[in-house]
């Protein structure tokens, strides 16, 4: 079956983009993620931890659209790297935000496990979604199994537009969290 995989469903390919061209792309969207590391306190200060929180979540599927229509040529490698620049630097800001926030609310006896149940859910994922893509890339091809991942993609932006989250604008104050509370043993 690895025959019928044919040079054409290698992004790649379809981009005319050589190893070196996608390094430099990845290079530059490394740029935006630490410019957006850099910056996250201060754009949640001006816009809220909320908001920041939700436009890094919109921002992602958005991402992929320049990736679905790009074709052969150095213009479409510039947009691909200022793309995921952009991606890059609103997925730091709102993950920075997001662990800011849970730090907060979270009562510090939790936040190793808060953390770390947020990093098994998130990194454990990884392997899953990788698996389930090549296997959409062989019924469909590459551009269809990024339209599907993108769509995927606006169910958390969803479930956070409908929450708490949107109007939050400042950090609780840890007084105003309620505390957490161990249950009993069984």
């Amino acid at each position: 079956m690895g025959d019928t995989v044919s040079a054409e469903t290698n992004l790649l390919d379809r981009l005319g983009a050589s190893p070196s061209a996608l390094g430099v792309i990845m290079g530059v969207g490394g740029v935006g993620g630490v410019a957006g590391a850099l910056l996250a306190t201060r754009i949640a200060d001006r816009i809220g931890i909320g908001p920041t929180i939700i436009v890094g979540f919109a921002i992602s599927p958005l991402a992929q659209v320049p990736l679905l229509c790009a074709g052969p040529g150095l213009r479409w490698q510039i947009v691909l790297a200022a793309t995921l620049a952009g991606q890059l630097f609103w997925s730091t800001a709102s993950g920075t935000s997001q662990r800011s926030l849970r730090q907060a609310v979270c009562d510090p006896a939790f936040q190793g496990r808060a953390q770390s149940a947020s990093t098994t859910l998130t990194a454990g994922a990884r392997p899953l979604t990788a698996a389930t893509a090549g296997g959409l890339v062989l019924v469909l091809d590459v551009r269809a199994t990024l339209a599907v991942g993108a769509l995927l993609q606006i169910v958390p932006l969803v479930l956070l537009l409908a929450s708490p989250i949107r109007t939050m604008r400042q950090i609780p104050a840890r007084e105003a969290v309620p505390p957490a509370r161990e249950r009993a043993p069984s």
